[in-house]
């Protein structure tokens, strides 16, 4: 203790206090509050930049939640669409095998009719080669004179003949 009684000095104390204070106080008034000033307003950017980061990120979720409703819009379009050209595909599919078939049926009457104005002009012909061939018969059988079982030998041989040819 007497270290410190002889060392220390009350009016140095006293002065150095005096000292402290004022400096305190003027750093508290010119410098503290300035200081603040700027730590605050540094705090209120921060906070501010986070709001506007959480804010960002909002607009980034709804823009992105509205891309995929668009992106969802834009399949179902593409597949209505998709559907639409097959039930347009097999529509037309049916109308050309309906062309195709009305097509065949039409053909095949004029096949048909064709084929049965043949046959008309073959009997028409088998006709008058029949009636050419009974006439010619009937002179053979004229002009010989035979006896009737010879006749009826006679004529089968010349219709034997007659379907040789024909």
């Amino acid at each position: 203790m007497e270290f410190f009684q002889e060392n220390i000095h009350l009016t140095e104390v006293l002065v150095q206090l005096i000292a402290f204070l004022i400096v305190f106080f003027t750093l508290k008034k010119f410098a503290w509050k300035p200081l603040l000033a700027i730590i605050q307003s540094r705090r209120e950017r921060f906070e501010s930049e986070w709001g506007g980061i959480e804010k960002t990120k909002q607009e980034v979720a709804a823009l992105q939640k509205d891309y995929l409703a668009h992106l969802q819009k834009i399949e179902e379009e593409a597949r209505a669409k998709m559907q639409e050209a097959v039930q347009e595909g097999r529509r037309l599919a049916r109308e050309i095998q309906e062309k195709a078939r009305l097509e065949s049926q039409t053909s095949f009457e004029k096949a048909k009719a064709n084929i049965e104005l043949e046959v008309q002009k073959a009997r028409l012909t088998l006709r008058q080669e029949i009636a050419d061939l009974s006439i010619r018969v009937a002179e053979k059988i004229l002009t010989e004179k035979m006896a009737g079982a010879q006749q009826e030998k006679k004529a089968l041989e010349i219709l034997g003949e007659l379907e040789k040819k024909l």
